[in-house]
Order: C-alpha cells, then sequence, then structure tokens
C-alpha cells in the first residue's frame, strides 16, 4: 500500500510539474505578441510622421526620445526591489486590512520615485503648463456661470479643458477658496488619488471573485508600468474616482447594500463629470453587478449616478451637449492630423505598455470564470473606447481609468513565482521614464 501510495505522490509531482512547464511555455508567445505590438506600432508611426505631424515623437508614446539617467533614478530601482522582493510574501500574509494600507503606501512610493527622476520640481510641473487645469481657477467668478456657460466658452479654456467636463476646474476652485491654491497641493491630491488606485481594485476584485484572487494581483496592481502617468496627471484622479466608485458598487452587490450600491453610483457619477472617456466602465460596473447574479445593485446604482447628472444640469450642463462640443474642438485640433487607421492600433500598443508584458502573460494563464468576467468587461470597455475614435495617441494617460481592470489578469499567477515577472514590469516602467521625455 506504501508502495501504491508513493506512486501516486509521484505521478502528481510528475504532473504538476508538467502543468508548470506548460504555463511558463505559454506566456513565450504572449510575450512575443507584446513585443511584435509595441516594436511594430513604433516602424509605423515612424513612417506616418513623415507624413502627418501627429505630435506623437516616440511612437506610440506621447513625448519624445531623450535618455536621462540621472542619480535619482537608483530611487525608483530600490523600491521596485523592495516591491518585487517583499511585495509577494506581504500579499501572502499581511492580514487584508493592513494589505490594503500597504498597498497604498507602495503605489504612493513607487509612482513618486519614478516622478522624481525629473526632479522634486518636475512633480509640480506638468500642472502648472499653459494647457493644464489650474490656469483656469482665475477665470471662475462664479461657479454656478462657470458650469452653465462651460460648453459655450469651451474655446476660452486651456487645452486639457477643452477635453474634459467642468468637474476637475470646479474642484480645484473649491481647493483654492479653501486655502490650498496652486500646484502643490493639487500634486498632494493627484498623488494621493493615484496610490489609491490599487487598494480600490483590490477591494472590487476581493467583493467579485474571493480573497485569494486579489492577494494574487496585488503586488501587479501596485508595481504596473503605468505609474509613470500617475505623478502628475489629472488623469490619476479620473482613475481613482472610478475605481473607488466601482468598488463600492462590487461591495454592494456582494453584501446586499444599497448604501454603498448608490455612494458607488454617486462616484461614477461624479467621475463622468471630470473624464466623458470613464463612460464605458459602465460594462464593468454591469459585470460586478452580475458576477453575484444581481441587478437590483446596478439599478440603485444609477439613481447615484442620475442625482449627479440632475445636478449639474440643474446648474446648466448638460453632459451630452458638453461631449459634442469637445469633440468639435478635438476635430478641429491635432485630431485632422492623425490617421485613425494606424491610432485604432497605436492605441492599444501604447496601453500595453501601460500595462506592461505580464498582463498579456496573464490573459494566457487566467482561468478563474468570475474574475475573467470583469476583464472581459473591460477589454469590451476598451475596445469602445479605442472604436469610436474620440482618443488618437496619448492614450497610456487617458486610459488610466481602464488600467487597474486588467492587471486584475494578474491574479493568475502564483504567487511563489512572481518575483522574475514584477521585476520585468519594474524595468518596463525605468526605461520609459529614463528614455521618453513625456509632457506629464
Amino acid at each position: 500500500m506504501s508502495v501504491g501510495l508513493d506512486t501516486r505522490a509521484s505521478d502528481r509531482t510528475f504532473a504538476d510539474g508538467l502543468r508548470r512547464r506548460a504555463l511558463s511555455w505559454s506566456g513565450g508567445p504572449a510575450l512575443a505578441l507584446w513585443l511584435v505590438l509595441v516594436s511594430g506600432v513604433h516602424l509605423w508611426g515612424e513612417a506616418i510622421n513623415e507624413r502627418f505631424a501627429t505630435k506623437i515623437l516616440a511612437p506610440p508614446l506621447t513625448g519624445r526620445f531623450v535618455l536621462h539617467i540621472p542619480p535619482a533614478v537608483l530611487l525608483p530601482i530600490a523600491v521596485a526591489a523592495g516591491i518585487v522582493w517583499f511585495g509577494p510574501r506581504s500579499a501572502r500574509a499581511s492580514e487584508w486590512r493592513r494589505l490594503l494600507v500597504v498597498a497604498l503606501l507602495a503605489s504612493g512610493a513607487w509612482s513618486t520615485s519614478l516622478g522624481l527622476v525629473g526632479g522634486t520640481s518636475s512633480l509640480t510641473a506638468p500642472l502648472e503648463g499653459s494647457h493644464d487645469y489650474l490656469v483656469n481657477v482665475d477665470r471662475v467668478e462664479s461657479p454656478d456661470a462657470f458650469v452653465a456657460t462651460y460648453s459655450e466658452d469651451l474655446s476660452d479654456y486651456s487645452l486639457h479643458a477643452q477635453g474634459h467636463p467642468p468637474g476637475l476646474i470646479l474642484l480645484l476652485w473649491s481647493m483654492d477658496r479653501m486655502g490650498l491654491s496652486g500646484p502643490g497641493p493639487a500634486t498632494a491630491l493627484i498623488i494621493a488619488a493615484g496610490a489609491s488606485v490599487a487598494t480600490a481594485a483590490l477591494v472590487a476584485l476581493r467583493a467579485a471573485a474571493g480573497e485569494d484572487r486579489a492577494r494574487r494581483a496585488a503586488p501587479f496592481l501596485v508595481l504596473a508600468p503605468a505609474a509613470v502617468w500617475m505623478v502628475t496627471s489629472g488623469d490619476a484622479l479620473f482613475a481613482a474616482t472610478s475605481a473607488w466608485g466601482l468598488a463600492l458598487l462590487a461591495l454592494g452587490a456582494q453584501r446586499r447594500s444599497d448604501g454603498l450600491a448608490l455612494a458607488g453610483g454617486g462616484l461614477l457619477g461624479a467621475a463622468l463629470f471630470l473624464t466623458y472617456g470613464v463612460a464605458p466602465l459602465g460594462v464593468v460596473a454591469l459585470a460586478l453587478a452580475l458576477v453575484h447574479r444581481r441587478t437590483r445593485p446596478l439599478f440603485v446604482a444609477a439613481v447615484g449616478v442620475a442625482a449627479v447628472v440632475a445636478g449639474f444640469a440643474a446648474a446648466g450642463f448638460w453632459w451630452f451637449d458638453g461631449l459634442d462640443a469637445t469633440i468639435g474642438r478635438y476635430e478641429l485640433g491635432v485630431a485632422a492630423q492623425r490617421p485613425f487607421g494606424y491610432f485604432a492600433i497605436a492605441n492599444l500598443a501604447a496601453f500595453a505598455l501601460a500595462l506592461g508584458p505580464a498582463v498579456a502573460i496573464a490573459f494566457t494563464r487566467l482561468r478563474d470564470g468570475r474574475t475573467w468576467l470583469v476583464v472581459g468587461a473591460a477589454l469590451v470597455a476598451v475596445t469602445a473606447a479605442d472604436l469610436t475614435g474620440y482618443s488618437k495617441g496619448e492614450v497610456e494617460r487617458i486610459w488610466l481609468v481602464f488600467v487597474p481592470w486588467f492587471l486584475l489578469a494578474c491574479s493568475a499567477f502564483d504567487l511563489n513565482r512572481v518575483r522574475g515577472m514584477l521585476a520585468l514590469q519594474a524595468a518596463v516602467a525605468v526605461a520609459i521614464q529614463i528614455g521618453v521625455r513625456t509632457p506629464w
């Protein structure tokens, strides 16, 4: 009998070994496809730039190639090394609430360390440009009049404001009235918000697919190349607002709590007035509710969204009118020099860089149906956003709202065997930071 038990144990060990080898081999084609997409679009983009003034000078990324390796680059390398070494262990063993705090702090440290590669002034510089949001704050004499005339006066505002609803300018105006004026407080807000995205996604995944899945995804949600654009782009705030809205909706669906679902809907409604680009996340909201086979949370959340929409409408701003005005301004600008056919593919390559190669590999290994429902919904959302043609380039920043929901696919990895994959993610981020000078 002991011989039979030993034989069965040996067979299981052999089968486990074969399964691990098969999984490792499956990542090869996915990694190759990721590399082909990024490099192929880069070469294509160089050819496109000879014919069109796209202003995408480091295709597929917005910016230009400038190799800059200051001593400060040691900071993100050190932070990444700490996350690579301690992250999987912390994800396995930490008490859940402590893990959420650790994810928040580690995300903030990672994104800030990347931002500091260009010096301390580089943290606030993106918010001080003439194209950003802060320059519009002094133009707001009355919030009521500002909101009511925003669509009609859109051309009077800065470039980034022309591409968005009035929400962020209103927020910055409110901070200014509270004595929190200038780029310093705005930078602190954006860094804190961006750092919280990983925590929100963990809360949502635990509610949708269980704690084990959330723990597996935790190190990847923290150590994503997308952190390069989290400091200090207003899109980090948009990503955080929508992520917490979806997290509360997921909790509401799991716990049968109308209060949580309503609060989630309120945040999602607020996100709609920060960026038009968050609208496709409605598909992810649907998935987070239906994973529990419940539609009530969706209707309750819809009430929260409707309340925010009604509030802005009462103040004189109708969301669809604002969207039409923004599309009109966009089509008059650089979009006319950006061919849709190229950017429909280039957008995906830029997004692939923001996600890192780990996500491509994770797609080949993800087997959990509940997680696939959420990740698949995010895939539908990005496809819809891409096909509209409303974002031709710059999606490494604009699509930050979608990033955490793709990174959930990394819950497919075994925490005992992820250090190499995490190191690869970090290497992509550092390479971008020292090799591409971005406007954010």
